[in-house]
């Protein structure tokens, strides 16, 4: 199956979410709703094609098209990531590994050098590949092990029924509240939230399509960062689920050099 699902940073931050918190008592609770939409979204493997363009201002500064592949597994996810253009990004790879109750893994290789460097995955501010978005992005919903999750209420956002499920994150002193639509269980919209109540970063859903099922999903969010006045733009341009995935992409040692495509 062919479709346009969700951005880099929504798939693994959703998943990573509803697959680590413990889940609440009482009704549908916020670990279900997430571990549902999760589901909705990326199913145990996936491989999609992006395209990132990142502005400051109105001034275009990147504009990149990437691959994005992974499996979803409660002991271990692991994400990889390419860069097919432009010509001076071509070839750059990510990998994430995010195993049960440890601190994530992140390695970038560089084909220039053929060398494979970790990555430190506790500096929100490291830049993957030029497009704007981060470390932090990338592990925007990484468990500590001591946040406070509960759904808040529901709200109707641009015609949707939404569930919002708050995040409270005692370590930055800050929450993330995240909408997600009952009917079809779409993220559509989240906000980090700062110490001061200010956004310090903002994801939503600007264009949806529907299947030949009636189904919903995302086809294009925007990502706000006010504080470097960055935004960026993440399309998806199609995508397959439950497909295969080489071991070897996934794999500190391989993921750098292995032939994936034919």
């Amino acid at each position: 199956m062919m479709i346009s699902r969700r951005s880099l940073v929504s798939l693994i931050a959703l998943s990573i979410l509803a697959l680590s918190l413990p889940a609440l008592s009482l009704g549908l609770t916020a670990k279900e709703i997430l571990e549902e939409a999760a589901k909705q979204g990326l199913g145990e493997s996936f491989r999609i094609a992006l395209t990132v363009k990142t502005l400051k201002g109105n001034k275009v500064i990147s504009n990149k098209s990437l691959w994005f592949m992974g499996r979803v597994d409660k002991k271990l996810s692991s994400f990889f990531v390419e860069f097919d253009q432009p010509a001076d990004t071509k070839g750059l790879r990510f990998l994430v590994l995010v195993p049960e109750a440890k601190p994530p893994q992140a390695y970038m290789y560089l084909p220039a050098t053929k060398r494979t460097l970790p990555m430190a995955t506790d500096d929100p501010s490291v830049d993957i590949g030029g497009t704007g978005l981060t470390m932090g992005d990338i592990q925007v919903f990484v468990p500590k092990g001591n946040e406070k999750v509960e759904m808040v209420k529901e709200e109707k956002l641009n015609g949707h029924e939404c569930y919002v499920v708050k995040v409270t994150l005692p370590d930055v002193k800050g929450e993330r509240l995240i909408w997600i639509s009952k009917n079809s269980l779409v993220m559509m919209k989240s906000q980090n939230m700062g110490p001061d109540g200010k956004v310090e970063r903002s994801l939503r859903v600007t264009e949806l399509f529907k299947t030949t099922e009636g189904k919903e999903f995302p086809r294009e969010e925007e990502i706000l960062i006010p504080g470097r006045d960055i935004k960026i733009l993440v399309r998806q341009e199609n995508a397959v689920f439950g497909v295969e995935i080489p071991d070897e992409l996934l794999e500190a040692d391989k993921f750098g050099t292995f032939k994936w495509k034919m």
